[in-house]
């Protein structure tokens, strides 16, 4: 039997139009996320206070590129590795600065259609892990991209990505998860993690079959928490392959989240206004943040990994 709760409240007054990358940074207990399509980098401070009676009001911003797909903490918690347009970029929450590291082959022209950054994550070896699409999400000439390091060349992991999204490492290091979002599936592959090897062979299908998966994370029991994309919600997966708990939300379109907070044990969600029609749903509040205290469920989050500069 499946657990359901309702969530009816934002976290941070709704803005934006295509909210993602959720993220939370332990050593200053700073939380971040970000606006795709107006290339913008969110920061909010003191997340783990009680939740207000009304939403906080929007966060500091940094406008980083033309877009962003993707944000990961680094060894240096006043700096943010960040999936941009042009490639993959430091954005210095001091400066404001913003350099890049290395850009994508060709300007980022896949036979002649313009790609940019979407979903990805920093590795268990420090590496950072980027995804490319179409941005009318029409083909599947995208690619998962690999940097090893600040100083090292970009490689291709993998073509025939249609919309790359919700990459996660198990406690073990030994399974590694990926989410296309156009096959509507979230694949499983062997990791291996003494040298940090994602076997590309084991490729299988692991979450197929309920929906439009789109972000996600994982719990220190390896249940999978994934936004399911047009649906309301975000269901819990378990080891076994069960959805064994789902949370409701008024945003329609649920994109991303992460766990934070004491212990990790509070759930950060974001949303977006962007559908495939123009039809008005008026049970829809669209882009938004949402926090959720799941410590009374026993669920507990696990740290990010840094990219180190």
């Amino acid at each position: 039997m499946v657990q359901t709760y309702t969530v009816d409240e934002t976290h941070i007054v709704p803005h934006g139009k295509l909210l993602e990358g959720i993220t939370y940074d332990e050593r200053n207990n700073n939380l971040y996320y970000i606006d795709i399509p107006a290339g913008s980098v969110f920061v909010l401070n003191g997340t783990n206070n009680k939740q207000t009676e009304t939403p906080l009001s929007i966060p500091k911003s940094y406008i980083v590129s033309k877009s962003v797909g993707v944000i990961g903490l680094t060894s240096d918690p006043n700096k943010l590795i960040c999936g941009v347009q042009e490639g993959i970029s430091i954005l210095d929450l001091n400066s404001g600065n913003v350099k890049s590291i290395v850009e994508f082959p060709n300007n980022g022209l896949v036979n002649g259609i313009q790609y940019r950054s979407n979903d990805g994550s920093v590795g268990p070896d420090g590496s950072f892990w980027v995804g490319t699409m179409d941005d009318n999400e029409t083909t599947k000439f995208g690619s998962m991209w690999y940097l090893k390091d600040k100083n090292s060349k970009l490689i291709d992991l993998w073509d025939n990505a249609g919309i790359p999204n919700g990459l996660n490492w198990d406690l073990s290091r030994k399974i590694v998860y990926w989410t296309d979002s156009i096959d509507e599936t979230i694949y499983k592959f062997n990791y291996d993690p003494i040298n940090n090897k994602i076997d590309l062979n084991s490729k299988e299908p692991w979450f197929i079959n309920n929906g439009t998966p789109d972000g996600s994370c994982i719990d220190k029991d390896g249940n999978l928490y994934i936004a399911l994309w047009g649906s309301y919600k975000i269901v819990r997966f378990t080891p076994d392959k069960k959805i064994d708990m789902e949370w409701k939300f008024p945003s329609k379109n649920i994109t991303c989240c992460t766990f934070g907070g004491e212990n990790f044990s509070t759930l950060y969600v974001t949303t977006a206004d962007l559908g495939e029609d123009d039809e008005i749903d008026n049970n829809d509040i669209g882009a938004a943040v949402f926090r959720i205290d799941v410590s009374d469920l026993g669920i507990q989050g696990v740290p990010k990994n840094k990219f180190i500069v």
